[in-house]
């Protein structure tokens, strides 16, 4: 008599957050839970002497799109070495969504091991499925799983998208010096502690510090980096920037935060999307397909001051050797005929010590003139030129006090644009027309030919109108913000009047706050730009 085969089985459970599968209410998510996989498939084997169970391969959280799961590799492991010839799952699903790779492994892979495979619900037992359920049946049912996979995918995508457009956060993690809400995790909200140590870091750029004095500053106050931050308040967080296992604040980490404009309250989402539902690498979307949408409570940095360091960030702010700081004038001196940076330079004579400033070209390959100019000169021709824009701006207190009662009277009494009133009239003339198209030609009048040229013809007239429509009233309504942001702008320089009689020596934070650029000419004759015009 012969010995009957005892396969030594391996029983394999997979739960995916991403398709779905999730336990939770409803009939679908917990029949696929990772104890009700086991307690059907254990079901299944009490009366099957020829089965022994060798172990249990369970992949929580993984998708079945994915070969490479942890559990799954150790299973294939133990079956290449021969102590596994019986696979059993709860049905082709569990074992994967892919239909090359799942058709390659039951097609091909097990067959040639000698491997049995067994899917419960789906009733398919290799050891007795005839040809049609081997070639036709199997194929079909992971074609239909793979089908469902990417269906998923897409609506998975398009929810999250939708709620980015609503103005709600889908991220896993938030950007240091925010947290989400806590009775909304979709909403973000300004986080107390480490929002002030952001504050800290954008008022250190702008007094010239670089990125790497920053982050030993706040590694010798002891303030904790982002990630140790986020496990202190109990966030399981993994981040691909982090090397070592305590992670401290580093020049990268610092120039994250300055260049987030998250700062400013601009919460920017799906710049990266997956290439499919099978492939993990990501790859960047078009700017114009990002959600983008202002939340001003988040602004820990107001918008002009964020420009401001964005533009300072581009050009060269190299720090003086000795000293915590930069140089007072570091990115904004620039040299006329050139158009490169200027550089500091220290002598000492006799014990005296001299700061210039001078064309950087010139220094290093004589191919342009000096250019050259005195800090403290430079900085009294700064000091003068500011006094001349704050009496400017003494001048403009008569234009601002015109410039509110017109806005008074453009919020009261909107402006006739007698051209957008005709273009809305005929647009109406024309929805008109359009919309009797086609009682003209279901009563004859009109032929089918007749009617669809009409019909294009009007859709793209009303829909040209409706663009020119749009336009002028965006036009106006940008003059009305230029005018108020004109007046914002007057306000800022007026209150810097006092600055002039409390100051004794100029700030690098007041110098980037008010000038864009200072260009030197040969002579000590110095042009100002500043950021706020008059």
């Amino acid at each position: 008599m012969e010995e009957k085969k005892i396969y030594a089985a391996a029983v394999y459970l997979r739960l995916s957050k991403e398709d779905g599968d999730v336990c939770g209410k409803g009939g679908r998510e917990e029949s696929n839970s990772i104890t009700n996989q086991k307690r059907l498939i254990h079901d299944f084997l009490k009366d099957r002497e020829d089965i022994r169970v060798y172990k249990e391969y369970v992949d929580d959280g993984y998708t079945g799109s994915d070969f490479r799961r942890p559990s799954f590799q150790k299973m294939i492991k133990d079956v290449e070495a021969g102590k596994v010839n019986l696979i059993i799952v709860k049905d082709l699903s569990r074992f994967g969504r892919e239909y090359i790779e799942a058709g390659r492994y039951l097609q091909k892979v097990f067959p040639e091991s000698g491997v049995r495979f067994i899917a419960v619900t789906d009733h398919y037992d290799s050891l007795t499925a005839d040809q049609t359920q081997k070639n036709i049946v199997i194929p079909v049912k992971n074609f239909v799983n793979d089908a469902y996979s990417a269906d998923l995918s897409v609506k998975i995508r398009s929810h999250l998208d939708s709620k980015r457009q609503n103005g709600e956060y889908t991220g896993a993690y938030v950007s240091y010096g925010f947290i989400k809400d806590s009775r909304n995790h979709n909403r973000l909200t300004v986080d107390p502690v480490a929002g002030e140590n952001v504050q800290l870091i954008f008022r250190w750029k702008m007094e010239g510090i670089s990125n790497g004095q920053i982050a030993e500053k706040l590694n010798a106050l002891g303030i904790p980096a982002p990630a140790e931050y986020k496990r202190s308040l109990g966030i399981r967080y993994r981040s691909g920037f982090q090397k070592n296992l305590y992670s401290r604040w580093s020049p990268a980490a610092v120039g994250r935060i300055l260049a987030n404009p998250l700062c400013k309250g601009l919460v920017v989402q799906g710049k990266w999307e997956r290439i499919n539902h099978k492939i993990k690498k990501m790859a960047a979307r078009p700017e114009g397909e990002q959600s983008r949408f202002l939340q001003e409570s988040l602004a820990i940095i107001g918008e002009k001051r964020f420009a401001i360091l964005q533009e300072l960030l581009k050009r060269d702010t190299r720090t003086i050797p000795g000293k915590k700081g930069g140089s007072l004038f570091g990115g904004i001196l620039f040299c006329p005929d050139c158009g490169r940076q200027m550089i500091r330079r220290k002598t000492v004579c006799k014990g005296k010590e001299t700061i210039f400033y001078i064309c950087r070209t010139y220094n290093v390959e004589k191919s342009c003139t000096r250019h050259s100019i005195r800090e403290k000169e430079l900085i009294f021709l700064i000091k003068e030129a500011v006094r001349a824009q704050i009496r400017t701006m003494a001048e403009a207190e008569e234009i601002c006090n015109m410039a509110d009662k017109a806005m008074e009277k453009i919020r009261l009494v909107p402006p006739v644009d007698n051209r957008l009133w005709e273009l809305e009239q005929e647009l109406l003339e024309n929805k008109a027309m359009d919309a009797g198209l086609y009682r003209d030609w279901m009563e004859g009048i009109l032929s089918e030919k007749e009617y669809r040229e009409m019909k294009d013809f009007f859709t793209g007239r009303c829909k040209e109108l409706k663009g020119q429509i749009q336009e002028r009233k965006d036009r106006a309504g940008k003059a009305v913000e230029r005018a108020e942001e004109a007046k914002r702008q007057l306000e800022r320089m007026k209150s810097l009047e006092s600055w002039l009689g409390e100051e004794k020596e100029i700030r690098r934070s007041l110098i980037c706050f008010l000038i864009d650029k200072i260009w030197v000419y040969e002579g000590k004759r110095v042009e100002v730009s500043f950021l706020y015009k008059v």
